[in-house]
């Protein structure tokens, strides 16, 4: 048969070698004629050769690339004035969202608005996206440019080695009175801090004035003394149970109460290991419900918990030793062992994750009751993670990928039960786990916000205020009327309400101040961004805001103890530094009156809580010194009007260095100190 004058033979060059689409998708051997090969003349498909396009490898081409490239510059800067697109495209390679990038240069414009009701779905997905339902608000994990990048960072300082060694076994028992500052990173403790911590900021404006001696000399401090480990009366017992109930569960419910109780009280059997949970809870009630230093029964508490423990535990999980473990982590946060209680905290996240209580699963003849007690374990872990984590600076160790178990349904405990066969509506009131979910959400909108301002390079004004607007505002949308700020609830929800709007106010000053110190420090009149300005006016709204509910707080209530003054501690200290800072940099500024009034408010809070917690004094002595001068003017005096600070810019900033931001941060070329 002769060919068809129609079709011709492809030519036999190296341009020609390829098969049409038709044959190699199915992998026939393609007769390579043209127009149509004769497989698809003969199956009546449609035949397409498809030729590799490759850039020519000339000078012309590069010279012609890389004049559209500058033309392309000039049209971005044209638009964007204020946009560094070197870092832009830098954060695109890392993974960051192009939209997203651009839609932080124009902050300026308002958003719709939104509606501004409750979710009624209890699924994390539908909480965590915009009406629509198009577009989830959890910001993507970034790669730091140092794991992408070759080469050493330059640094304008050479910073001193230091030890992140740590030893906090048992003090002596004759030296019981612990701490429990360290355990909200105000003191340059042993163990790695990072910039968002407030030992950072001490260490700027106080030159060091907290630096002490770690704990002990690491002598035998495993040994436990047995004459302590006596065998506590159950009326005491029992009584120190019903404080953790009154205290500390109403904030964090990890644990069922009913269930645990009828164990305690021998009407069901209790699950191994459940003796160390029962004298953790009692360890804890104990602690929390402490009015003053001589209480201490919690330590010996402890030490029976702990005495019911083994190395075993590496070897098995269940939720009554994950629940456990968690509760040490929490409790010895609280008592001066901020890295032990990390370490606890990493063994129970991971003992949980095994136990796949993270995951929304189906598990044969499990109750209602038991699946939400599972929830309820699990984000009480994620929130104790986030919140000691961004305390002490520390990247996150629970990922938001994976995730899908529901929040803790709003109601009282006595709408579930073992024999509930439906589950009940959630309550449109303040109950136990209204806070837990509202702190859940809190940490999933902005977890990504904390990890950039821990990360190198750090993020512009514009960017924090873009991702404020988006992710910050999101979660305010979410919280009832009922738990509002401006809402009352009863005592017995006054702290967990408190505290949550603390940590919301506490993430926006570690957002900005960077930006208020460095017009502060270097030039108060000199700084013409439009967006650093605004984030510096924040962080100081915040702390004043801050400063003032602590205030109202604790008027508001006859009697404290050791929670509430914990919490207290935690988030006065970033709250009260950056007014301070402003005044001794600025004591003649208009704002001097408001900065000082905060500062002395913030000042007498501290005061008040000594009592309970004695070494907080070094706290009001800190303020004291720094404000030496500045803080209390007398009318008749013929003193001259306080100056500013005469210490140089560079001088505060290198201190700041080591302390405020990454490593590699590049302290020349952000504060232009050339």
């Amino acid at each position: 048969m002769t060919e068809s004058p129609q079709r011709k033979r492809v030519c036999e060059d190296n341009d020609s070698q390829f098969a049409c689409n038709e044959c190699k998708r199915r992998r026939s051997k393609c007769s390579r004629d043209v127009p149509t090969c004769s497989l698809c003349l003969k199956h009546h498909r449609h035949c397409l050769y498809e030729k590799t396009n490759r850039s020519p490898l000339t000078r012309k081409h590069l010279t012609q690339v890389e004049e559209e490239l500058r033309i392309s510059r000039k049209v971005i800067q044209r638009h964007f004035p204020t946009m560094d697109i070197s870092r832009m495209v830098q954060e695109i390679k890392n993974g960051s969202n192009i939209d997203e990038l651009i839609d932080s240069f124009t902050t300026t414009q308002s958003s719709p608005t939104q509606k501004n009701s409750s979710p009624t779905k209890n699924n994390i997905k539908n909480l965590l996206t915009i009406d629509d339902g198009l577009e989830d608000l959890q910001v993507p994990q970034l790669v730091p440019s140092s794991v992408t990048e070759n080469g050493s960072h330059k640094s304008s300082t050479d910073l001193s080695p230091v030890s992140y060694n740590w030893d906090e076994r048992n003090l002596p028992h004759g030296n019981r009175q612990a701490s429990i500052i360290d355990g909200i990173a105000t003191m340059d403790t042993n163990g790695y801090l990072g910039s968002p911590s407030s030992a950072a900021l001490i260490n700027l404006v106080g030159g060091g004035f907290f630096f002490h001696k770690p704990h002990g000399d690491g002598g035998d401090g495993n040994h436990v003394n047995e004459e302590v480990l006596t065998n506590i009366p159950r009326n005491t017992l029992e009584g120190y149970i019903n404080q953790y109930f009154q205290t500390f569960h109403v904030s964090y419910p990890i644990i069922y109460e009913p269930i645990f109780m009828a164990h305690f009280n021998e009407i069901i059997v209790p699950p191994q290991g459940w003796e160390s949970l029962m004298y953790m809870v009692a360890a804890i009630g104990s602690f929390m419900s402490g009015v003053s230093p001589e209480q201490n029964d919690d330590l010996t508490l402890f030490e029976l918990a702990k005495s019911k423990l083994s190395m075993e535990i590496m070897e098995r999980g269940n939720l009554t030793l994950v629940t456990t473990i968690t509760l040490m982590s929490n409790y010895l946060q609280k008592r001066d062992k901020p890295n032990s209680g990390y370490s606890y905290l990493g063994l129970a996240v991971r003992m949980a994750l095994g136990l796949g209580i993270h995951r929304e699963i189906d598990r044969h003849g499990e109750s209602l009751l038991e699946k939400e007690m599972r929830r309820r374990i699990w984000w009480c872990l994620y929130i104790f993670d986030c919140g000691q984590n961004i305390t002490f600076g520390r990247p996150l160790c629970i990922p938001c990928a994976g995730i899908d178990t529901s929040l803790p349904m709003n109601i009282p405990d006595s709408c579930l039960t073992a024999l509930t066969k439906q589950m009940p509506v959630p309550e449109n009131e303040p109950t136990i786990y209204t806070s837990v979910r509202l702190q859940s959400l809190l940490h999933l909108l902005t977890n990504g916000i904390y990890e950039r301002i821990i990360t190198d390079p750090f993020p512009s004004a514009s960017q924090l205020l873009a991702r404020d607007k988006k992710y910050l505002e999101r979660w305010k949308k979410l919280v009832p009327p009922y738990y509002d700020e401006s809402a009352s609830v009863g005592d017995k929800f006054k702290l967990s309400k408190c505290e949550l709007e603390w940590r919301f106010r506490n993430l926006r000053i570690l957002m900005y101040r960077t930006f208020l110190l460095k017009r502060v420090v270097i030039s108060s009149q000199d700084s013409s961004d439009q967006y650093e300005r605004q984030a510096g006016e924040i962080c100081l709204q915040e702390c004043s805001k801050v400063i003032k509910s602590m205030n109202h707080f604790w008027c508001s209530k006859p009697d404290h103890n050791r929670m509430e003054t914990w919490y207290t501690l935690c988030f006065v200290v970033p709250a009260a530094l950056m007014p301070l800072v402003c005044l001794r940099n600025n004591p003649s500024s208009a704002n001097a009156d408001s900065w000082r009034n905060d500062v002395i408010t913030a000042q007498n809070i501290i005061a008040s809580l000594t009592s309970i917690c004695p070494s907080a004094a070094k706290l009001s002595d800190l303020i004291s010194t720094l404000g030496h001068g500045y803080l209390y003017t007398q009318p008749n005096a013929t003193s001259p009007e306080p100056t500013a600070t005469d210490e140089s810019p560079t001088s505060q900033l290198l201190q700041l260095h080591s302390m405020l931001w990454p490593v590699s941060f590049d302290l020349e070329q952000q504060f232009n100190l050339t």
